[in-house]
C-alpha cells in the first residue's frame, strides 16, 4: 500500500512538472508583456472608453472653431479701428461667448 502510494505520488509531481512551462517560456512571455506595456505608454494607445474620446474630438472641434472665430473678430476690430463696421461683428462675438462658454463647461471635470 505504501508503495502505491509513493508510486502514485511520484507520477504526479512528474506529470504536474511537465504541464508548467520552461523557464525560457516564461521569460519569454514576461518580456513580450512588458514590451506590450511600453508601446502601450510611448505611442499613448491605452485604452480609452468611446464616450471619453467623443468628448476629446468634441473639444477639440470646438477649440478649433473658437481659434477661428477669434481670428475672425480680431480681423473685425481692425477693421473697426480703420472706421469701417463689419455687420457679422455682432454675431461673431455673440457666437465667440456662447462657443467659449461650452469649451470652459465641457473642460470642468
Amino acid at each position: 500500500m505504501p508503495i502505491r502510494l509513493a508510486v502514485l505520488l511520484v507520477l504526479f509531481t512528474v506529470s504536474s512538472f511537465c504541464q508548467q512551462p520552461s523557464p525560457q517560456t516564461r521569460v519569454q512571455y514576461r518580456i513580450a508583456e512588458k514590451s506590450q506595456w511600453h508601446d502601450e505608454l510611448n505611442t499613448g494607445a491605452a485604452p480609452i472608453d468611446q464616450t471619453a474620446a467623443a468628448r476629446l474630438q468634441t473639444i477639440h472641434r470646438d477649440a478649433d472653431e473658437l481659434s477661428t472665430l477669434n481670428a475672425a473678430v480680431q480681423a473685425d476690430l481692425l477693421q473697426f479701428h480703420k472706421g469701417l463696421l463689419d455687420k457679422d461683428m455682432h454675431e461673431h462675438l455673440k457666437k465667440l461667448e456662447k462657443l467659449s462658454k461650452k469649451l470652459r463647461r465641457d473642460i470642468e471635470p
